[in-house]
């Protein structure tokens, strides 16, 4: 059996790569003498990371869109995407949308098929 109250100890990527509290960075900066205000007016001014870009949609999320539209059911979209989770659903529908918007694919182009002319 583990002992109790002990938890491993994470590595600094494990750590660094983790949501951190701002009341308890706050207080711990304090608590080390550096300056909350100074933190912060660095913290905004730093841009070293660059905007991301949008993740292109995938086929899927781009038929499952396209169906979504003609018919207006979500529970159907909801499903092509196979989710159940409503902000999944919508972020795919955004994600379509903007790429379509800034010059993605305009429409999907099936393969020969029967019916195709």
């Amino acid at each position: 059996m583990a002992a109790k109250g002990k938890t491993p100890k994470k590595t600094p990527e494990e750590f660094w790569s983790k949501v951190l509290a701002a009341p308890k960075v706050k207080r711990i900066l304090e608590k080390r003498g550096f300056m909350p205000d100074a933190f912060q007016r660095d913290y905004e001014a730093d841009s070293s990371r660059g905007p991301r870009a949008p993740k292109r949609p995938s086929r899927v999320q781009i038929d499952a869109v396209e169906a979504f539209q003609k018919t207006g059911d979500f529970e159907a979209f909801k499903q092509a995407l196979s989710t159940t989770s409503s902000a999944v659903a919508n972020s795919a529908l955004r994600r379509v949308v903007q790429f379509k918007a800034t010059g993605g694919t305009k429409t999907i182009r099936r393969r020969g098929g029967a019916g195709e002319e």
